[in-house]
């Protein structure tokens, strides 16, 4: 494996972990410019990338972990700062829970997967050419097919990306032995449910806005699951913010690297807009935030719910996100019918959090808490769970999965 050094003199110490590419440590050429004037740089490239050597061998987060250990002990004195871009980002994320020590401060920017793979980071595997989860073009799109063409496909094959991953020959013949797909495909197969809560580094999240890749939901989803952690986005950057927005990356990373995280400053309780009842029927695009005692959605397309507590929510032939809000309280938190919702942070919770009818749900970093069930499904639904934590009398614990629910199988 190729090691860069430079800056060897400095007392503060950085290693630098690149994503998936040839390039691999060149992706962060015009960040040593300026890091080795201040710090003792390391980077590597990684087995498989660059000019390191490549073969047919499992290019894991956790094996990646273990070699940068390596490298780290050969040629660091003490606890460094670990950035991680892409596929690093999983590797560092990964390293940093499995080596708390070593880590002083993480930089973590445009991690791909960390939801569950069944969940919208398919375009990214879809960059490599690889069509075990069926790439989006658009998100929008995504949303209104997601059964048909993302979760009943994925379960009827019950195609398990970790037995693909394990079996030198399943490499060879499905991956064609090529260390992208192999180290793309671990990277948004890794399960970080339990690892995320042990990193105890302070963390950057550092997030391209037009990041086709490696969707900025998941780079909330870190900010909300990481113990010490905030995200900042950089506008008009993609997957590639070091190359695509040098001075606007070092503006975000520098004060981090000199004092860390700032003070959380004191929360003043936000003070919603009461509204009693709200209600969209046939309308696309609407947004709805503050206090609701009912919102019904009645064939509303590409609808935001934010920053809102719903006593009581019904979605009935309509496509919704929602961020960052409280549903439920009475009988059914939520109740969605032949719609299509995806979750990311809050809490539902009720009676019954959540009745779906003929619906697909996507939730990451949730709370749903049923006193008598999570979710019951009249008729067969959908639902992909990603590092949300369920609580009912039937299910209970940190949820990464898919499951199909039906009137017999609640959750």
């Amino acid at each position: 494996m190729v090691v860069y050094e430079v800056g060897r003199g400095n007392a503060r110490e950085i290693l630098l972990v690149h994503g998936i590419g040839q390039e691999a440590a060149r992706d962060y050429r015009e960040s040593i410019a300026w890091l080795q004037k201040s710090f003792h740089v390391l980077a590597v490239d990684l087995p498989g990338f660059g000019q390191s050597d490549r073969a047919n061998v499992l290019y894991s987060p956790a094996n990646y972990a273990r070699v940068l250990k390596h490298v780290a002990d050969r040629f660091l004195r003490g606890p460094f700062v670990l950035v991680g871009h892409s596929m690093g980002a999983v590797v560092s994320l990964r390293y940093a829970a499995t080596f708390p020590g070593d880590v002083q401060r993480l930089v973590v920017i445009d991690a791909p997967g960390v939801l569950h793979h069944s969940s919208v980071t398919s375009q990214y595997l879809a960059h490599f050419g690889m069509e075990f989860v069926p790439p989006a073009a658009d998100p929008l799109d995504w949303l209104t097919n997601l059964a048909r063409r993302l979760l009943a496909p994925l379960e009827r094959l019950h195609l398990d990306p970790q037995v693909i991953l394990s079996s030198p020959q399943l490499r060879q013949s499905l991956l064609g032995a090529d260390p992208a797909k192999i180290a793309g495909l671990a990277a948004v197969s890794e399960d970080l449910r339990r690892e995320l809560p042990k990193v105890r580094a302070e963390t950057l999240i550092v997030w391209g806005a037009q990041d086709t890749l490696a969707p900025l939901r998941t780079g909330k989803v870190l900010a909300l699951k990481l113990p010490r952690a905030r995200l900042e986005v950089i506008e008009r950057a993609g997957h590639e913010l070091m190359l695509e927005a040098p001075e606007r990356f070092r503006a975000t990373l520098e004060p981090f690297l000199e004092r860390g995280l700032p003070p959380v400053p004191a929360s003043l309780a936000a003070t919603l807009a009461k509204h009693g009842e709200g209600s969209c029927q046939r309308e696309r695009g609407r947004v709805f935030e503050g206090e609701y005692n009912s919102l019904t959605l009645d064939g509303c397309q590409q609808v935001q719910i934010r920053n809102a507590r719903v006593r009581e929510l019904r979605v009935l032939d309509s496509t919704v996100t929602i961020d960052d809000s409280r549903i439920g309280g009475g009988e059914t938190g939520l109740y969605a019918r032949s719609s299509t919702i995806v979750m990311t942070g809050g809490r539902i919770e009720g009676d019954v959090a959540i009745t779906a009818l003929a619906s697909r749900l996507d939730l990451a970093a949730v709370e749903i808490e049923g006193r008598k069930a999570a979710v019951t499904a009249p008729q067969r639904s959908y639902v992909v769970f990603s590092l949300s934590r369920v609580r009912s009398p039937i299910t209970r614990g940190e949820l990464h999965d898919f499951y199909t629910v039906t009137e017999k199988k609640p959750l």
